[in-house]
């Protein structure tokens, strides 16, 4: 497993993360398309998060879940990966 080193040490960590729709208020919609690709299986920013970032970004932010995927899915299926951002790019120019 990707995370299986240090994982209680990396819990720590993020317990002291403070994230949240407080601190991203004044964030305004963008004006350009916005990719934003998350795996479905990501223990650190879970799915919820994504879903509220589109909302924060506005109406041109397409999010893209990877399936069985955590928090890297670049690197957990790159093939997929790859293919989404091409056609993301694609599609925006």
């Amino acid at each position: 497993n990707l995370y299986s080193e240090n994982r209680q040490e990396k819990k720590e960590l993020l317990k002291g993360l403070t994230l949240g729709k407080e601190e991203t208020v004044t964030l305004s919609p963008l004006e350009q398309d916005v990719l934003i690709v998350w795996g479905d299986q990501d223990q650190i920013f879970p799915l919820k998060m994504a879903t509220e970032l589109k909302e924060l970004l506005g109406k041109k932010a397409r999010l893209e879940i990877i399936e069985n995927t955590s928090h890297v899915p670049q690197i957990e299926n790159p093939g997929l990966f790859n293919s989404i951002v091409k056609n993301f790019l694609r599609g925006s120019l």
